[in-house]
């Protein structure tokens, strides 16, 4: 019978634009190990353990800078199969959040927005949605991705989880902007912003 296929994420210490600008060739961006068997991706006189699989494009929807407008940018992932359990590892760039549109920094961006500085759901759509024309109604995402928080479903911010869902999307908020670079008088968002794009 054969092994069933699974689709797992790896993250590279590249951030998007630096993954644009240069996008790693395939031995540089092969993980050492497969992330569900384990098994070396080069063991030492053996033969590949992840063989690379081509490339998948990944949208990243959300603002390429804090103050920017909302875009969709287009990201070529690296995609390796794993000979010894059949697993499909999908490597991308630092930022980019598993099963989800927007990149980690606009949904950290939001969070703040919403959660910290109390902006209403319209005016945080406004400034995060790529989708314009719709800044007079409430923004459902922003409430998913807060119950996805207080869930505990994200492994970067799992000391929000049982919370409220608008006291968990704040905490997560403070937990990337505590990972942010240093930075000096900027907003509660901005630092945000930068901490959710240097998350891995």
């Amino acid at each position: 019978m054969a092994i069933k296929s699974i689709s797992l994420i790896v993250h590279r210490t590249l951030d998007v634009k630096n993954w644009l600008l240069r996008p790693p060739t395939a031995k540089e961006a092969r993980p050492g190990r497969c992330p569900r068997c384990h098994c070396a991706s080069r063991p030492a006189g053996g033969a590949l353990g992840l063989h690379g699989h081509g490339q998948r494009d990944r949208q990243i929807l959300g603002p390429p800078e804090v103050n920017s407008a909302s875009t969709m940018t287009i990201v070529a992932c690296r995609r390796y199969l794993c000979t010894a359990c059949g697993a499909v590892v999908m490597v991308v760039p630092r930022g980019v959040e598993p099963r989800r549109h927007y990149g980690r920094a606009a949904i950290c961006l939001a969070l703040a927005l919403w959660a910290l500085a109390g902006q209403p759901t319209t005016v945080v759509r406004t400034r995060v949605c790529a989708w314009p024309g719709r800044e007079t109604t409430s923004w459902r995402t922003l409430a998913r991705w807060a119950a996805a928080i207080a869930a505990g479903i994200w492994p970067w911010c799992r000391a929000a989880r049982g919370l409220g869902p608008r006291a968990a999307a704040g905490r997560a908020a403070q937990i990337a902007a505590g990972s942010a670079p240093p930075m000096t008088a900027v907003p509660i968002w901005d630092l945000a912003y930068a901490g959710g794009a240097a998350l891995i």
